[in-house]
């Protein structure tokens, strides 16, 4: 016993696995699950949050961002339908990476776990195809209406 006691450091390990309660067991079964997603690699490379991470690797100075550099990512995020909540988080993984300096690759999981931007809903007017079709059918009334004019004038 006197030896326990002048090493109050030492412990017996294997013990704590057998003696967790249910909800400790759950929560490290969570935390295994949230760190198998966080290793999740499956953006693409046109994925909105990864061109937005890629654009804000490359305007990185060391790990610092400057403020106009900032506002030009976040003018870009916006165009490119990121939240902004979203688009300041992969600046600030993206710069936790090179502050670490870890690969930009390696925040793909990370990156991964944000919603994925809205698809734009695309307007059948703004489609170039439909757009050059309206034109034809507005030049063609236009001449037949001053064809029309100039036969019974």
């Amino acid at each position: 016993m006197a030896s326990i006691e002048s090493h109050p450091h030492l412990r017996l390990v294997g013990l704590e696995e057998a003696r967790r309660s249910p909800v400790q067991q759950a929560r490290r079964v969570v935390t295994e699950e949230n760190r198998a997603a966080a290793r999740n690699l499956d953006l693409d490379a046109a994925d909105p949050r990864w061109v937005l991470a890629a654009r804000a690797y490359s305007q990185l100075e060391g790990s610092a961002l400057t403020f106009d550099r900032r506002q030009k990512l976040m003018r870009t995020a916006r165009q490119l339908g990121v939240r902004p909540f979203d688009a300041n988080v992969i600046v600030a993984v993206v710069q936790d990476h090179a502050r670490r300096g870890r690969r930009l690759d390696e925040a793909a999981g990370t990156i991964a776990l944000l919603d994925p931007p809205p698809a734009p809903a695309r307007s059948l007017v703004a489609d170039p195809i439909v757009l050059r079709w309206l034109a034809a059918l507005a030049a063609a009334l236009a001449a037949n209406s001053l064809l029309i004019w100039w036969l019974t004038a």
